[in-house]
Protein backbone atom coordinates (compact mmCIF):
# COMPACT_ATOMS: atom_id res chain seq x y z
CA UNK A 1 0.00 0.00 0.00
CA UNK A 2 1.61 2.96 -0.81
CA UNK A 3 0.93 6.30 1.26
CA UNK A 4 1.70 9.34 0.13
CA UNK A 5 1.94 11.73 3.72
CA UNK A 6 1.81 15.52 3.74
CA UNK A 7 2.66 16.89 7.34
CA UNK A 8 1.43 20.07 8.43
CA UNK A 9 1.63 19.90 12.23
CA UNK A 10 2.26 17.01 14.73
CA UNK A 11 5.21 14.62 14.29
CA UNK A 12 5.54 12.82 11.17
CA UNK A 13 6.78 9.68 13.24
CA UNK A 14 3.71 9.09 15.15
CA UNK A 15 1.76 9.47 11.68
CA UNK A 16 3.69 6.44 10.51
CA UNK A 17 2.79 4.56 13.22
CA UNK A 18 -0.84 5.41 12.78
CA UNK A 19 -0.93 4.32 9.10
CA UNK A 20 1.43 1.39 9.31
CA UNK A 21 -1.32 -0.46 11.53
CA UNK A 22 -3.99 0.54 9.60
CA UNK A 23 -2.53 -0.85 6.13
CA UNK A 24 -0.74 -3.41 5.39
CA UNK A 25 2.77 -3.63 3.37
CA UNK A 26 2.30 0.10 4.10
CA UNK A 27 4.93 2.18 2.23
CA UNK A 28 5.07 5.32 3.01
CA UNK A 29 6.49 8.53 0.69
CA UNK A 30 6.39 11.68 1.77
CA UNK A 31 4.70 14.90 0.08
CA UNK A 32 7.09 17.97 0.71
CA UNK A 33 4.21 21.11 2.18
CA UNK A 34 6.31 23.30 -0.37
CA UNK A 35 4.71 20.95 -3.19
CA UNK A 36 0.77 21.94 -1.88
CA UNK A 37 1.91 25.91 -1.29
CA UNK A 38 3.76 26.61 -4.73
CA UNK A 39 2.93 26.30 -8.19
CA UNK A 40 -0.55 26.41 -9.84
CA UNK A 41 -3.06 23.85 -8.95
CA UNK A 42 -2.47 21.96 -11.59
CA UNK A 43 1.79 21.66 -10.71
CA UNK A 44 0.50 20.71 -7.27
CA UNK A 45 -1.58 17.94 -8.63
CA UNK A 46 0.94 16.40 -11.12
CA UNK A 47 3.24 16.39 -8.68
CA UNK A 48 1.00 14.40 -6.45
CA UNK A 49 0.25 11.97 -8.94
CA UNK A 50 3.87 11.36 -9.96
CA UNK A 51 4.08 9.90 -6.55
CA UNK A 52 0.62 6.99 -7.58
CA UNK A 53 -0.42 7.30 -4.22
CA UNK A 54 -3.48 4.36 -3.38
CA UNK A 55 -3.83 6.33 0.07
CA UNK A 56 -3.44 10.27 0.64
CA UNK A 57 -2.62 11.12 4.20
CA UNK A 58 -2.50 14.56 5.82
CA UNK A 59 -0.90 14.71 9.54
CA UNK A 60 -1.96 17.78 11.93
CA UNK A 61 -1.57 18.52 15.32
CA UNK A 62 -5.15 18.53 15.74
CA UNK A 63 -7.96 17.63 13.22
CA UNK A 64 -10.18 19.88 15.17
CA UNK A 65 -8.51 22.77 14.65
CA UNK A 66 -7.75 21.50 10.93
CA UNK A 67 -9.45 23.79 8.67
CA UNK A 68 -9.88 23.00 5.12
CA UNK A 69 -9.73 19.39 5.97
CA UNK A 70 -12.19 18.42 2.79
CA UNK A 71 -10.65 20.55 0.70
CA UNK A 72 -7.38 18.58 1.68
CA UNK A 73 -8.84 15.02 1.09
CA UNK A 74 -10.87 16.19 -2.39
CA UNK A 75 -6.92 17.58 -3.31
CA UNK A 76 -5.68 13.85 -2.43
CA UNK A 77 -8.71 12.56 -4.75
CA UNK A 78 -8.26 14.27 -7.64
CA UNK A 79 -4.58 13.77 -7.37
CA UNK A 80 -5.50 9.80 -7.77
CA UNK A 81 -5.45 8.59 -4.23
CA UNK A 82 -8.64 5.76 -3.99
CA UNK A 83 -8.42 7.00 0.15
CA UNK A 84 -7.59 10.60 1.25
CA UNK A 85 -7.76 10.87 5.30
CA UNK A 86 -6.61 13.69 7.71
CA UNK A 87 -5.05 11.91 11.33
CA UNK A 88 -3.53 13.67 14.59
CA UNK A 89 -1.41 13.62 17.26
CA UNK A 90 -4.21 11.88 19.31
CA UNK A 91 -5.49 8.89 16.78
CA UNK A 92 -8.35 10.18 15.69
CA UNK A 93 -8.97 10.08 11.86
CA UNK A 94 -11.30 11.57 9.13
CA UNK A 95 -11.22 9.87 5.83
CA UNK A 96 -13.61 9.12 2.46
CA UNK A 97 -12.98 7.59 -0.60
CA UNK A 98 -12.08 9.02 -3.96
CA UNK A 99 -15.78 8.36 -5.51
CA UNK A 100 -17.28 9.67 -2.04
CA UNK A 101 -15.03 13.15 -1.95
CA UNK A 102 -15.66 13.39 -6.20
CA UNK A 103 -19.33 13.52 -5.47
CA UNK A 104 -19.50 15.08 -1.61
CA UNK A 105 -16.78 16.98 -1.41
CA UNK A 106 -17.59 20.03 -3.84
CA UNK A 107 -20.66 20.72 -2.41
CA UNK A 108 -19.55 20.71 1.37
CA UNK A 109 -16.70 23.16 0.34
CA UNK A 110 -18.98 25.40 -1.18
CA UNK A 111 -21.39 25.02 2.17
CA UNK A 112 -18.15 26.02 3.93
CA UNK A 113 -17.24 29.18 2.23
CA UNK A 114 -21.07 30.49 2.59
CA UNK A 115 -20.76 29.59 6.37
CA UNK A 116 -17.49 31.71 6.17
CA UNK A 117 -18.77 34.67 4.27
CA UNK A 118 -21.85 34.83 6.89
CA UNK A 119 -19.38 34.55 9.99
CA UNK A 120 -17.55 37.81 8.48
CA UNK A 121 -20.74 39.59 7.75
CA UNK A 122 -21.65 39.07 11.48
CA UNK A 123 -18.20 39.76 12.77
CA UNK A 124 -18.65 44.05 11.25
CA UNK A 125 -21.78 44.22 13.08
CA UNK A 126 -20.83 43.00 16.40
CA UNK A 127 -17.88 44.96 16.09
CA UNK A 128 -19.87 48.39 15.55
CA UNK A 129 -22.17 47.39 18.66
CA UNK A 130 -18.42 46.97 20.43
CA UNK A 131 -16.74 49.87 19.57
CA UNK A 132 -19.65 52.36 20.69
CA UNK A 133 -19.76 50.10 23.91
CA UNK A 134 -16.37 50.57 24.85
CA UNK A 135 -16.18 54.23 23.39
CA UNK A 136 -19.09 55.33 25.91
CA UNK A 137 -16.94 53.24 28.78
CA UNK A 138 -14.94 56.36 29.21
CA UNK A 139 -13.75 55.67 33.24
CA UNK A 140 -15.24 53.48 35.75
CA UNK A 141 -16.19 54.08 39.23
CA UNK A 142 -13.33 54.47 41.35
CA UNK A 143 -12.77 51.51 43.46
CA UNK A 144 -12.75 52.09 47.13
CA UNK A 145 -8.62 51.96 48.25
CA UNK A 146 -8.33 48.34 49.50
CA UNK A 147 -5.11 46.84 51.22
CA UNK A 148 -3.32 44.38 48.99
CA UNK A 149 -5.24 41.06 48.47
CA UNK A 150 -4.06 38.68 46.43
CA UNK A 151 -6.63 36.09 47.04
CA UNK A 152 -8.54 37.18 43.92
CA UNK A 153 -10.75 35.35 41.45
CA UNK A 154 -9.06 35.35 38.03
CA UNK A 155 -10.79 34.58 34.66
CA UNK A 156 -8.60 33.32 31.88
CA UNK A 157 -9.22 33.64 28.29
CA UNK A 158 -7.38 31.68 25.64
CA UNK A 159 -8.99 31.99 22.18
CA UNK A 160 -6.21 31.60 20.35
CA UNK A 161 -7.21 30.19 16.61
CA UNK A 162 -4.69 27.30 16.66
CA UNK A 163 -4.15 24.22 18.67
CA UNK A 164 -2.75 24.75 21.84
CA UNK A 165 -1.43 21.76 23.06
CA UNK A 166 1.53 22.25 21.04
CA UNK A 167 5.03 22.82 22.80
CA UNK A 168 6.54 26.14 22.37
CA UNK A 169 6.49 29.37 24.74
CA UNK A 170 3.10 29.88 24.17
CA UNK A 171 2.07 26.74 26.62
CA UNK A 172 4.82 27.63 28.55
CA UNK A 173 4.03 31.26 29.13
CA UNK A 174 -0.13 30.21 29.79
CA UNK A 175 1.37 27.79 32.65
CA UNK A 176 3.26 30.04 33.78
CA UNK A 177 1.15 32.84 34.43
CA UNK A 178 -1.43 30.39 35.93
CA UNK A 179 0.62 28.68 38.01
CA UNK A 180 1.97 32.25 39.44
CA UNK A 181 -1.56 33.45 40.30
CA UNK A 182 -2.25 30.30 41.67
CA UNK A 183 0.71 29.85 44.21
CA UNK A 184 -0.44 33.70 45.72
CA UNK A 185 -3.52 32.11 46.10
CA UNK A 186 -5.42 33.56 42.76
CA UNK A 187 -9.01 30.85 42.25
CA UNK A 188 -8.91 30.89 38.51
CA UNK A 189 -11.47 29.86 36.23
CA UNK A 190 -9.78 29.01 31.94
CA UNK A 191 -11.47 29.37 29.04
CA UNK A 192 -9.95 27.55 25.97
CA UNK A 193 -10.60 26.63 22.49
CA UNK A 194 -8.36 23.23 22.86
CA UNK A 195 -6.52 21.30 25.61
CA UNK A 196 -3.52 23.10 27.17
CA UNK A 197 -0.33 20.88 27.91
CA UNK A 198 0.89 20.88 31.56
CA UNK A 199 -2.31 23.28 32.89
CA UNK A 200 -3.22 21.47 36.33
CA UNK A 201 -7.12 21.00 35.71
CA UNK A 202 -7.25 19.79 39.67
CA UNK A 203 -6.42 23.37 40.69
CA UNK A 204 -8.02 25.80 37.59
CA UNK A 205 -11.88 25.53 36.71
CA UNK A 206 -11.12 24.79 32.81
CA UNK A 207 -13.99 25.19 30.48
CA UNK A 208 -13.06 23.91 26.28
CA UNK A 209 -15.37 25.71 24.02
CA UNK A 210 -14.72 23.43 20.91
CA UNK A 211 -14.08 25.29 17.55
CA UNK A 212 -15.98 24.18 14.23
CA UNK A 213 -13.07 23.02 11.18
CA UNK A 214 -15.31 23.51 8.64
CA UNK A 215 -15.22 26.71 7.75
CA UNK A 216 -13.39 28.40 5.13
CA UNK A 217 -10.79 30.42 3.93
CA UNK A 218 -8.67 30.76 7.27
CA UNK A 219 -9.80 34.52 8.00
CA UNK A 220 -13.27 33.36 7.95
CA UNK A 221 -12.47 29.93 10.54
CA UNK A 222 -11.16 32.27 12.55
CA UNK A 223 -13.97 34.75 12.78
CA UNK A 224 -16.32 32.30 12.92
CA UNK A 225 -14.67 30.49 16.06
CA UNK A 226 -13.96 33.70 17.63
CA UNK A 227 -17.35 34.90 17.62
CA UNK A 228 -18.62 31.20 19.19
CA UNK A 229 -16.04 31.72 21.60
CA UNK A 230 -16.93 34.93 22.61
CA UNK A 231 -20.81 34.10 23.02
CA UNK A 232 -20.22 30.76 25.13
CA UNK A 233 -17.81 32.36 27.31
CA UNK A 234 -19.40 35.53 28.24
CA UNK A 235 -22.73 34.30 29.18
CA UNK A 236 -20.84 32.26 31.64
CA UNK A 237 -18.69 35.11 32.60
CA UNK A 238 -21.49 37.69 33.32
CA UNK A 239 -23.36 35.27 35.74
CA UNK A 240 -20.16 34.90 37.59
CA UNK A 241 -18.21 37.83 37.41
CA UNK A 242 -14.51 37.16 38.62
CA UNK A 243 -12.16 40.34 40.13
CA UNK A 244 -10.62 40.67 36.62
CA UNK A 245 -9.98 39.04 33.09
CA UNK A 246 -7.04 38.28 32.11
CA UNK A 247 -7.10 37.46 28.18
CA UNK A 248 -4.06 36.16 25.87
CA UNK A 249 -4.27 38.67 23.14
CA UNK A 250 -4.91 36.91 19.49
CA UNK A 251 -6.09 37.56 15.98
CA UNK A 252 -9.60 38.49 15.65
CA UNK A 253 -10.80 37.95 19.03
CA UNK A 254 -13.02 40.10 21.66
CA UNK A 255 -14.19 37.72 24.11
CA UNK A 256 -11.83 39.85 26.44
CA UNK A 257 -13.54 42.84 25.55
CA UNK A 258 -17.45 41.64 25.20
CA UNK A 259 -17.44 39.54 28.52
CA UNK A 260 -15.52 42.73 30.29
CA UNK A 261 -18.63 44.71 29.06
CA UNK A 262 -21.34 42.54 29.77
CA UNK A 263 -19.79 41.65 33.17
CA UNK A 264 -18.45 44.90 34.11
CA UNK A 265 -15.30 44.26 35.29
CA UNK A 266 -11.63 45.21 34.10
CA UNK A 267 -9.66 43.77 31.47
CA UNK A 268 -5.74 43.05 31.43
CA UNK A 269 -4.71 42.21 28.03
CA UNK A 270 -1.38 40.12 27.72
CA UNK A 271 -0.14 41.45 24.46
CA UNK A 272 2.75 39.77 23.33
CA UNK A 273 2.66 41.50 19.49
CA UNK A 274 0.66 42.88 17.03
CA UNK A 275 -1.55 40.66 15.46
CA UNK A 276 -1.46 43.00 12.64
CA UNK A 277 2.27 43.04 12.01
CA UNK A 278 2.09 39.44 11.82
CA UNK A 279 -0.52 39.24 8.98
CA UNK A 280 1.21 41.61 6.90
CA UNK A 281 4.61 39.84 7.63
CA UNK A 282 4.71 36.90 8.97
CA UNK A 283 1.23 35.00 8.53
CA UNK A 284 -0.44 36.22 5.83
CA UNK A 285 -3.92 37.09 6.99
CA UNK A 286 -6.85 38.03 4.65
CA UNK A 287 -9.75 40.69 6.00
CA UNK A 288 -6.78 42.72 7.39
CA UNK A 289 -9.57 45.70 7.68
CA UNK A 290 -11.22 43.42 10.33
CA UNK A 291 -7.64 42.21 11.88
CA UNK A 292 -6.92 46.08 12.46
CA UNK A 293 -10.25 47.18 13.80
CA UNK A 294 -10.45 43.98 16.71
CA UNK A 295 -6.80 45.16 17.69
CA UNK A 296 -7.88 48.97 18.11
CA UNK A 297 -11.04 47.25 19.86
CA UNK A 298 -9.36 45.70 22.48
CA UNK A 299 -6.41 48.11 22.74
CA UNK A 300 -9.30 50.63 23.58
CA UNK A 301 -10.95 48.56 25.83
CA UNK A 302 -8.11 46.63 27.91
CA UNK A 303 -7.94 48.67 31.38
CA UNK A 304 -4.36 47.10 31.67
CA UNK A 305 -1.87 45.93 28.66
CA UNK A 306 0.99 43.86 29.35
CA UNK A 307 3.91 43.65 26.76
CA UNK A 308 7.07 41.45 26.96
CA UNK A 309 9.53 44.35 26.23
CA UNK A 310 10.27 48.08 26.17
CA UNK A 311 10.15 47.89 22.29
CA UNK A 312 6.93 46.59 22.77
CA UNK A 313 5.83 49.49 25.13
CA UNK A 314 7.34 51.73 22.75
CA UNK A 315 5.29 50.57 19.76
CA UNK A 316 2.08 50.86 21.68
CA UNK A 317 3.03 54.67 22.65
CA UNK A 318 3.67 55.67 18.89
CA UNK A 319 -0.09 53.90 18.29
CA UNK A 320 -1.71 56.24 20.86
CA UNK A 321 -2.02 53.90 23.80
CA UNK A 322 -1.44 55.55 27.06
CA UNK A 323 1.16 55.35 28.98
CA UNK A 324 -0.43 54.62 32.34
CA UNK A 325 -1.69 51.44 31.10
CA UNK A 326 0.97 49.65 29.70
CA UNK A 327 2.69 47.57 31.98
CA UNK A 328 6.16 46.06 31.15
CA UNK A 329 5.80 41.89 32.16
CA UNK A 330 8.93 40.00 30.48
CA UNK A 331 8.55 36.00 30.09
CA UNK A 332 9.70 33.82 32.93
CA UNK A 333 10.25 30.48 34.45
CA UNK A 334 9.53 27.95 36.94
CA UNK A 335 12.71 27.58 38.10
CA UNK A 336 11.87 24.45 39.96
CA UNK A 337 11.06 22.39 36.69
CA UNK A 338 13.69 24.36 34.58
CA UNK A 339 16.71 22.97 36.20
CA UNK A 340 19.98 20.51 36.43
CA UNK A 341 19.26 16.91 36.41
CA UNK A 342 16.29 17.30 34.91
CA UNK A 343 16.48 13.74 33.11
CA UNK A 344 19.30 14.10 31.19
CA UNK A 345 21.05 11.13 31.01
CA UNK A 346 18.23 9.13 30.14
CA UNK A 347 17.41 11.49 27.23
CA UNK A 348 21.23 10.63 26.09
CA UNK A 349 19.94 7.32 26.04
CA UNK A 350 17.00 7.27 24.47
CA UNK A 351 18.68 9.25 21.84
CA UNK A 352 22.03 6.99 21.75
CA UNK A 353 24.21 9.69 22.08
CA UNK A 354 27.52 9.51 24.31
CA UNK A 355 27.18 10.59 27.61
CA UNK A 356 30.85 11.82 27.28
CA UNK A 357 30.20 14.20 23.91
CA UNK A 358 29.76 17.65 24.40
CA UNK A 359 25.79 18.19 23.11
CA UNK A 360 24.55 21.78 21.60
CA UNK A 361 20.81 22.27 22.09
CA UNK A 362 18.59 24.12 20.03
CA UNK A 363 14.51 23.94 21.31
CA UNK A 364 12.54 26.15 19.49
CA UNK A 365 10.07 27.20 16.07
CA UNK A 366 12.58 26.53 12.96
CA UNK A 367 10.43 29.73 11.82
CA UNK A 368 11.70 33.19 10.38
CA UNK A 369 13.34 35.20 13.78
CA UNK A 370 14.79 32.24 15.42
CA UNK A 371 18.21 32.05 14.24
CA UNK A 372 18.04 28.26 12.12
CA UNK A 373 19.54 29.15 9.00
CA UNK A 374 22.59 30.78 10.70
CA UNK A 375 22.51 27.60 13.09
CA UNK A 376 23.06 25.45 10.23
CA UNK A 377 25.92 27.15 9.10
CA UNK A 378 27.48 27.50 12.34
CA UNK A 379 27.21 23.62 12.42
CA UNK A 380 28.91 23.65 9.39
CA UNK A 381 31.97 25.84 10.20
CA UNK A 382 32.32 23.93 13.77
CA UNK A 383 35.44 21.69 13.41
CA UNK A 384 34.82 17.81 12.38
CA UNK A 385 37.49 17.33 14.94
CA UNK A 386 36.03 18.33 17.87
CA UNK A 387 33.52 16.26 19.84
CA UNK A 388 30.28 18.19 19.46
CA UNK A 389 27.04 16.80 18.47
CA UNK A 390 23.96 19.28 17.91
CA UNK A 391 20.40 18.34 18.64
CA UNK A 392 17.66 20.50 17.18
CA UNK A 393 14.17 20.03 19.20
CA UNK A 394 11.44 22.04 17.19
CA UNK A 395 9.60 22.45 13.85
CA UNK A 396 8.49 24.63 11.09
CA UNK A 397 8.45 26.12 8.21
CA UNK A 398 12.10 25.91 7.45
CA UNK A 399 13.10 22.61 8.91
CA UNK A 400 13.38 20.95 5.21
CA UNK A 401 16.00 23.83 4.22
CA UNK A 402 18.06 23.41 7.46
CA UNK A 403 18.54 19.52 6.66
CA UNK A 404 18.95 20.30 3.24
CA UNK A 405 21.66 22.63 4.45
CA UNK A 406 23.39 20.62 6.61
CA UNK A 407 23.25 17.34 4.28
CA UNK A 408 25.01 19.80 1.23
CA UNK A 409 28.16 20.66 4.09
CA UNK A 410 28.13 17.02 4.93
CA UNK A 411 27.26 17.21 8.47
CA UNK A 412 23.86 15.62 8.81
CA UNK A 413 25.27 13.65 10.73
CA UNK A 414 26.49 15.50 13.49
CA UNK A 415 22.80 16.36 14.21
CA UNK A 416 19.85 14.91 15.56
CA UNK A 417 16.33 16.16 14.96
CA UNK A 418 14.12 15.22 17.79
CA UNK A 419 10.79 16.82 16.24
CA UNK A 420 8.10 18.35 18.07
CA UNK A 421 8.06 16.58 21.92
CA UNK A 422 5.77 16.92 24.74
CA UNK A 423 5.67 20.25 26.90
CA UNK A 424 6.88 18.14 29.75
CA UNK A 425 9.86 16.63 27.92
CA UNK A 426 11.60 19.90 27.66
CA UNK A 427 13.33 20.48 30.74
CA UNK A 428 15.14 17.00 30.47
CA UNK A 429 15.60 17.46 26.98
CA UNK A 430 17.39 20.70 27.69
CA UNK A 431 19.57 18.83 30.62
CA UNK A 432 20.60 16.53 28.17
CA UNK A 433 22.46 19.69 26.69
CA UNK A 434 26.00 21.42 27.77
CA UNK A 435 25.33 24.18 25.57
CA UNK A 436 22.04 25.93 24.76
CA UNK A 437 21.63 28.23 21.61
CA UNK A 438 19.12 31.32 20.54
CA UNK A 439 20.60 32.16 17.13
CA UNK A 440 17.66 34.75 16.79
CA UNK A 441 17.72 37.06 14.12
CA UNK A 442 16.62 41.00 13.44
CA UNK A 443 12.87 41.00 12.02
CA UNK A 444 13.35 40.87 8.00
CA UNK A 445 11.13 44.13 7.69
CA UNK A 446 13.96 46.30 9.86
CA UNK A 447 11.26 46.51 12.82
CA UNK A 448 13.35 46.27 16.43
CA UNK A 449 13.00 43.29 18.06
CA UNK A 450 9.82 42.75 20.17
CA UNK A 451 10.35 39.33 21.37
CA UNK A 452 10.96 37.63 24.97
CA UNK A 453 12.25 34.41 24.17
CA UNK A 454 10.45 31.84 26.85
CA UNK A 455 13.21 29.41 25.88
CA UNK A 456 15.60 32.14 26.43
CA UNK A 457 14.40 31.84 30.80
CA UNK A 458 14.45 28.14 30.58
CA UNK A 459 17.96 28.31 29.18
CA UNK A 460 18.91 30.08 32.21
CA UNK A 461 17.26 27.78 34.79
CA UNK A 462 18.62 24.73 33.19
CA UNK A 463 22.04 26.06 34.11
CA UNK A 464 23.89 25.36 31.04
CA UNK A 465 26.83 27.62 28.87
CA UNK A 466 24.38 29.74 26.84
CA UNK A 467 24.83 31.53 23.44
CA UNK A 468 22.96 33.70 22.45
CA UNK A 469 22.47 36.96 20.02
CA UNK A 470 22.69 40.28 21.07
CA UNK A 471 19.17 41.54 19.88
CA UNK A 472 16.68 43.05 22.03
CA UNK A 473 15.71 41.76 25.32
CA UNK A 474 17.82 39.01 24.76
CA UNK A 475 21.16 41.51 25.49
CA UNK A 476 19.74 42.99 27.44
CA UNK A 477 18.41 40.01 30.09
CA UNK A 478 21.85 38.00 29.19
CA UNK A 479 25.78 39.63 30.25
CA UNK A 480 28.63 38.92 27.56
CA UNK A 481 30.86 37.02 29.91
CA UNK A 482 28.86 36.96 32.59
CA UNK A 483 25.96 34.93 31.95
CA UNK A 484 26.27 34.10 28.37
CA UNK A 485 28.44 34.35 25.02
CA UNK A 486 26.10 37.08 22.50
CA UNK A 487 27.16 36.66 19.10
CA UNK A 488 26.11 39.43 16.45
CA UNK A 489 22.75 38.17 15.39
CA UNK A 490 23.16 36.17 12.20
CA UNK A 491 26.67 35.98 12.85
CA UNK A 492 27.31 32.05 11.82
CA UNK A 493 31.16 32.35 12.75
CA UNK A 494 30.64 34.30 15.49
CA UNK A 495 28.04 31.80 16.55
CA UNK A 496 30.67 28.62 15.85
CA UNK A 497 33.31 30.01 17.27
CA UNK A 498 31.74 30.98 20.69
CA UNK A 499 30.04 26.93 21.16
CA UNK A 500 33.85 25.53 19.99
CA UNK A 501 35.17 28.11 23.02
CA UNK A 502 32.41 26.63 25.34
CA UNK A 503 33.47 23.56 24.40
CA UNK A 504 37.23 23.87 25.00
CA UNK A 505 36.50 25.65 28.48
CA UNK A 506 34.47 23.39 30.99
CA UNK A 507 35.23 26.09 33.92
CA UNK A 508 34.14 28.84 31.72
CA UNK A 509 30.63 27.01 30.68
CA UNK A 510 30.21 25.89 34.40
CA UNK A 511 30.71 29.67 36.00
CA UNK A 512 28.17 31.21 33.01
CA UNK A 513 25.89 27.99 33.42
CA UNK A 514 25.43 28.83 37.34
CA UNK A 515 25.48 32.57 36.99
CA UNK A 516 22.69 32.29 34.77
CA UNK A 517 20.30 30.06 36.93
CA UNK A 518 21.47 32.45 39.98
CA UNK A 519 19.99 35.33 37.66
CA UNK A 520 16.94 33.04 36.81
CA UNK A 521 16.59 32.57 40.26
CA UNK A 522 16.72 36.08 41.25
CA UNK A 523 14.98 38.31 38.61
CA UNK A 524 13.26 35.80 36.02
CA UNK A 525 10.34 33.67 37.65
CA UNK A 526 6.81 33.53 36.79
CA UNK A 527 5.71 34.02 40.08
CA UNK A 528 7.37 37.44 39.91
CA UNK A 529 5.76 37.92 36.60
CA UNK A 530 2.37 37.25 38.31
CA UNK A 531 2.75 39.46 41.05
CA UNK A 532 3.24 42.46 38.50
CA UNK A 533 -0.36 41.46 37.40
CA UNK A 534 -1.64 41.22 40.78
CA UNK A 535 -0.07 44.72 41.66
CA UNK A 536 -1.70 46.35 38.37
CA UNK A 537 -4.74 45.20 39.88
CA UNK A 538 -4.68 46.11 43.66
CA UNK A 539 -2.53 49.59 42.77
CA UNK A 540 -5.57 50.19 39.77
CA UNK A 541 -8.48 52.76 39.51
CA UNK A 542 -10.60 50.91 37.31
Amino acid sequence: MRVVLLTLSGDPKIAADILNSRYDDTEIITFPRASLETGTMFQRLSALRKKRPDVFAVMTESIAWQYGSNALMLFGALGGAGESLVLDSKGEIRSGTRMSLLIGAPIRIAKNFARGKLAVRDARKTLDRLERAAAAVTSQPERSKIEKNNNLAVTYLRATPAAGTQPGGATSHINGVVNGLLKFGSTITFFSNDEIAGLNKNRVKFNKIAPDPDIMPRSAFDIYNSAAFSSAATDQIAASPPDFIYQRYCRFSWAGVEASLRAQVPLFLEYNGSEVWIGKHWDKTEKLDLLERCERLNLQAANRIFVISEVEKNNLLQSGVGAEKIVVNPNGVDVNVFRPSAGGEKVREELSLSQSKILVGFVGTFGPWHGVLALADAVAMTPNDADIHFLLVGDGSLRAEVENMLRASGDLERVTFAGIISHERVPAFLDACDILVSPHVPLADGSAFFGSPTKLFEYMAAGKGIVASRLGQIGDVLADNETALLVEPGNAKELSDAIVKFANDPMLLSRLGIAARSSAIAKHTWQQNAERVLDAFNDGDF
